[in-house]
Formats: structure tokens, sequence, C-alpha cells
């Protein structure tokens, strides 16, 4: 198990951008280190030892370490992904936006013609999309962009 999960380390690709370190041990904190206060990886046993330019050493057992990854992270899981909808209603009449008041909202058709531009006046305005004819269209507000399907 020791060498698998060396091999793995040595041969993992590192993202080209990658500043930190993940070690998730299955819990709602992983641990996240700065590559650049990382020193080596030491294993004693079972347990892995994640040791630090500062002299400070991290110990775990290996069975608790669900997975180490390479990249950019925040304590905030899945930071990257939209944690609601863009459009969170929609009717044959009109889609509810969850942006703020004064988001410049454009809804294109699905070969790129802007049909629709307008500003919401309150949080989560509503677009009223009545005039528009079935089909898919892309809206983009600010800078997030979804797909909506007017039935």
């Amino acid at each position: 198990m020791k060498k698998l999960f060396i091999t793995i380390l040595l041969f993992s690709v590192l993202p080209a951008a990658a500043q930190q370190m993940l070690v998730d041990k299955g819990t709602q904190n992983p641990e996240i280190i700065e590559l650049d206060d990382f020193e080596k990886i030491t294993f004693n046993g079972t347990t892995v030892n994640i040791h630090l330019n500062d002299g400070n050493t991290s110990s775990s057992p290996m069975g608790d370490i669900t997975r180490i990854k390479f990249g950019d992270f925040t304590s905030i899981d899945n930071a990257g992904k939209a944690t609601t909808e863009l459009v969170t209603y929609i009717s044959a009449d009109e889609i509810a936006i969850n942006c703020e008041a004064g988001t410049k909202v454009t809804i294109f058709n699905v070969i790129g013609s802007q049909i629709l531009t307008t500003r919401l006046k309150a949080y989560g305005g509503t677009i009223s999309i009545a005039n528009l004819p079935k089909g898919i269209y892309i809206v983009k507000a600010g800078d997030r962009t979804t797909k909506i399907v007017k039935r």
C-alpha cells in the first residue's frame, strides 16, 4: 500500500499553476497546505507525515487520508461552482434571475443573436419572456451564463 501511495504521488501530474496541496481526511475541513511551506512526505509504518519548512509536521494514519490533490483551493468546498442557480424560476411568461439589482441581463438565441437586453430592477428580479417563441435560449447575467428552455 505504501509503495502504491508513493508511486501515485511521484507520478501525479501537477497542474501548472498548483499552489496548494489538499489533504482530505474525510472531514468537512480538509487540510490545505501552501506548496511554498511544504517540505516532504514521509511514512512511518502506516502513518503519513507531512513535513513543513517551519519544522512542523502533520501526522495521520494512512487509512484516514482519502485523497491528496494539488491545485488552488479555499476552505469553501466547491468554491469555483455556483452555489445557486442563475435562473431560479421559468414559466411561459417570465424568468427570475438570481442576481443583484442593476445587473445587466442579455438573452441570446441558439445561433448567438441577441434577443433581449435589460437590467434587473431588484434582487432576484423577473424578466418577461412572453414574446419569445418556444425554444432554447442562453441567458447571461453579469459574469454568469445558463441555458433555458421555453416550452
